[in-house]
Formats: structure tokens, sequence, C-alpha cells
């Protein structure tokens, strides 16, 4: 079983990573820059693990990429996990700033699970999952580049399911609210237990909650297709 990686040297895309390699899966991951990185994950999990580099701000280079990948090269899982944030206000010249985000969120994504998509149709099989965030349902001051992104590729899943699900791909976008990550980290610059105790479960997730769900689906165990399925701090999500 072959699984594709989107973003693998994140802290979600690595837990992901490990979970596939324990789960008897070959796995090819991109990484943006931080060949260092890649280098130390391919070397820990051995020979089912390669990389590539892949800047998803630079569509010329995402279509390459997809355009380069053939029958032969179908994955049976997609998993999109690369994400950038850039909090600020949506006031005066954000257009560079919209630009950016939703190239790396949605656009190049989306732009992979086409082709993919498109292959794994031929093969009858696979499974797509996208990393989404809750911060598609719940807008707060500056998270409106992310935000919309992400609620943009979470309506792009969904009509793709439609167009593919009868050649039994199946998709589902992972929403998780906050997760024990260096981008995390960088939202709270120190106020962790502040905003512990605006959570209803008084924690943030953990990688391996977000690498666990996306196994759950590509082993079955959770029947379903075209969702996006929350996970979250404690707060309802409609």
């Amino acid at each position: 079983m072959k699984a594709l990686v989107i973003g693998g040297t994140s802290a979600i895309g690595e837990g992901i990573i490990k979970q596939l390699i324990a789960n008897q899966f070959t796995v090819e991951f991109t990484y943006n820059s931080n060949s260092d990185k890649a280098d130390t994950l391919c070397a820990a999990m051995g020979a089912q693990c390669t990389a590539k580099q892949l800047n998803l701000a630079d569509a010329q280079a995402v279509n390459a990429f997809t355009a380069a990948l053939t029958s032969a090269d179908t994955p049976d899982v997609l998993i999109n996990v690369a994400g950038i944030t850039h909090d600020a206000l949506s006031l005066g010249d954000v257009g560079a700033a919209l630009a950016h985000v939703h190239t790396v969120n949605f656009l190049s994504p989306a732009t992979i699970c086409s082709k993919v998509a498109q292959l794994m149709m031929e093969k009858r099989q696979g499974s797509i999952i996208n990393i989404s965030s809750i911060a598609a349902k719940f807008p707060r001051p500056g998270n409106a580049a992310y935000g919309s992104a992400k609620a943009a590729l979470e309506r792009f899943t969904a009509t793709l399911t439609l167009e593919i699900a009868r050649f039994k791909v199946r998709t589902l976008c992972i929403a998780p609210a906050f997760v024990d990550t260096p981008m995390f980290q960088q939202f709270a610059q120190g106020r962790e237990k502040e905003i512990l105790k605006t959570l209803p479960l008084r924690e943030v997730l953990k990688v391996e909650d977000v690498a666990n769900t996306a196994m759950a689906f590509i082993r079955g165990d959770i029947k379903t297709t075209g969702i996006t399925l929350a996970l979250t701090n404690g707060q309802p999500v409609l």
C-alpha cells in the first residue's frame, strides 16, 4: 500500500507518517524547505519512506508535480497536511497575503487532489484526506485568510466527493481545533494557560489524535465519505 503525504515535515504530517509506516504503508512525502528534517525523518522511518521537495506557493511547481504523476505512481492514500497561517486584520492592501495563504492552503491541495483523484478513479479505489481546521467555521479577528482558505478546501472536497464516490474513492476533511504543535505555540506566544481556560475540555489536542483519526478512516473504521469531521477541545461545531 502506498501513501502520499503533502507536508510531511509538519508536526501533524510527521505523526501521520509514523502511523502509516506502522501500518505497513510505503510513504512518499513532500516538504517545503526543511531538507534536514526531511532527511532525518526518512532515516528514522527506513526504506519505506522517501521525500520530495515541493513549494506549494509555487503554482508552476505544483503543476509540474501533478503532471509527473502516472497510473504507476497512484497512491492508495493521499493526505494533504501542509498549511500556513497569516494572522492580520482584513483591512487595507490584503491581496498578496490572501493570494499566498489561499494558494498554499487551498489551491495547491485542490490541484493535487484533482490529479490523484483521477488516477484513483481508474483503479476504483483510494482514500483522500484533507487536513482543515475549525477556523473554517469559527471566525476570529485576524483569521480571515486562513479560515476562508480552509472553508474553501472543505467545500471543494465535498463537491469532489459527489464526482468520485461511485468509483470507490472516499474523502474526508479532518478539522482539528488547537493541536499541540509549533503552530499553536506560535499563536499562543506564552499564553497557553490563558487559552486552556477558554476551552471546555481544558486541554489541547495531541498530534496523535489527528493521526489516529486519519488511520481510522483509512482502515474503514470510520465509514463515511465527503464530510468534515471536527476534532474539538469541547466546543460544539454545528
